[in-house]
């Protein structure tokens, strides 16, 4: 009798808390062990690092490009579709260049159609300095590229030795242009070292 007591206490202890998993799952963004949807303006601890790495080896296992990708903190009224948000998002990339030579360059996609035709100048504020980059859009994919290397260059510095940037962006079918924010801090240039920096 004890043992059937025992038993029933068990599977009666077991059954208490069923109904946790479908209180978590109700919580503002799917509680434990689901993806919690991000807000709109998330906020990046600055001991967090946002960026995200990536590259692309030949056939003898030589890395010959990198790329490391960062998107906007904020997002901003997409023009094109009601009730939805758009953001933006670039990369910085380094790619070897026969003989001997790397190229660094940046692109920013905008999220949505911009404003240049097809150059136009962009304000970027990078910590608290504020600039304006000649840049080329490309309206099939919506990206933002610089003019010529040096700008590439120029960009590719700040992006990569600053702790953050503001990108004013001249969205059409908004009232005004866009202001879209970067945290640039813990950029690593380890993962973005190219093989034939080895070599030298």
């Amino acid at each position: 009798m004890k043992k059937l007591l025992t038993v029933g206490l068990v599977l009666a202890l077991s059954g208490c808390g069923g109904g946790y998993d479908t209180m978590d799952y109700a919580r503002p963004g799917g509680g434990i062990g689901n993806t919690v949807t991000k807000p709109t303006v998330p906020s990046t601890p600055d001991d967090k690092s946002n960026w995200r790495y990536s590259s692309v080896k030949n056939s003898d296992g030589e890395v010959f490009y990198t790329k490391a990708e960062n998107s906007s903190l904020n997002t901003y009224p997409n023009p094109d579709f009601q009730g939805l948000e758009a953001r933006s998002f670039f990369y910085v990339e380094r790619e070897r260049i026969r003989p001997s030579g790397i190229s660094e360059s940046v692109k920013i996609f905008a999220g949505s159609e911009v404003s240049c035709t097809p150059t136009c100048q962009i304000p970027i504020k990078f910590n608290s300095g504020r600039q304006n980059y000649l840049m080329r859009y490309s309206a099939s994919n919506e990206v933002l590229v610089p003019v010529n290397a040096q700008v590439g260059k120029d960009l590719f510095d700040k992006f990569t030795r600053s702790n953050s940037a503001v990108v004013t962006l001249p969205i059409i079918g908004l009232n005004r242009s866009v202001e879209v924010e970067f945290n640039l801090r813990g950029y690593d240039a380890l993962q973005m070292k190219l093989s034939i920096e080895d070599l030298s």
